[in-house]
């Protein structure tokens, strides 16, 4: 683990700026003011929903921390890798023209990267 020791302190820089990244990636797929706000939201929402699931598990010291982190970097990482048929899409969206739907295989392949990235970066971290 790169993060084994890791400060509680450390922790929380490593949390505002995965949270930061997120905001920036989520912010690049924003078309309108009211998708902007969501995309600023993306980290807030992610740190509540954790933060009331390690209070309910009962999750202590820097964990809630960790999975927050794990959980920004992650979607980040996923952004990025697909970058190039998220933004055909906007392209299609803001020349007024409907997105395309996910095919099977499409959808498989996100998911197979989303596991793949969660198996990686769980790890490294």
């Amino acid at each position: 683990m790169l993060t084994s020791t890791l400060s509680e302190t450390q922790w929380w820089v490593a949390a505002i700026v995965s949270g930061f990244a997120l905001a920036v990636a989520a912010q690049s797929m924003a078309t309108t003011a009211r998708d902007k706000l969501i995309a600023a939201s993306l980290p807030l929402a992610g740190a509540i929903a954790i933060g009331l699931s390690s209070a309910a598990h009962g999750y202590t010291d820097t964990l809630p921390l960790l999975l927050y982190t794990t959980t920004m970097i992650i979607l980040v990482i996923l952004r990025l890798l697909f970058a190039k048929y998220i933004n055909r899409q906007l392209a299609l969206k803001r020349s007024g023209k409907p997105m395309e739907n996910l095919s099977g295989k499409q959808t498989a392949i996100f998911l197979l990267a989303f596991m793949t990235t969660l198996v990686l970066v769980s790890f490294a971290i």
